[in-house]
């Protein structure tokens, strides 16, 4: 009678991790002008007293913010999208707020990540870049 429960829990286990995709880590190409990228930091220069944020040019409108985290010295900032939906890319900018930062030397990892599954490699373009925050 036990058995039957343990193939079931094996079965729906199997079919759980059948779903999770693997993505390779990601290595970061490091820019200096991320200007090439129709990116700008605002204010310039970076204090700690003001609100950071990246803003980006000419951007799709379809390529949606995840989210950004901060752990230490290092920023992540990622934005996905589908291109199995096949949308227009209506251009448009984007400001993305990364906050009030304390003195010192960040890296901004900036990735942007194709979530359709007919690609071999998710990752976009995945760039990184220092920022500079003085008192």
């Amino acid at each position: 009678m036990k058995i039957p429960y343990v193939i079931l829990v094996l079965f729906f286990v199997a079919v759980a991790c059948t779903d999770q995709v693997m993505v390779p880590p990601v290595e970061y190409t490091p820019v200096t002008d991320i200007g090439k990228y129709n990116m700008k930091i605002i204010p310039q220069p970076q204090t700690s007293a003001d609100n950071i944020k990246l803003v980006m040019y000419d951007d799709c409108q379809y390529n949606l913010l995840d989210g950004v985290t901060r752990e230490g010295s290092m920023i992540s900032i990622e934005k996905h999208f589908n291109s199995m939906m096949k949308l227009p890319c209506m251009l448009r900018n984007d400001t993305i707020v990364i906050g009030k930062l304390p003195v010192g030397i960040y890296t901004i990892n900036y990735k942007l990540l194709d979530l359709s599954t007919s690609v071999t490699n998710p990752v976009s373009l995945a760039i990184s870049f220092n920022l500079t925050v003085s008192k």
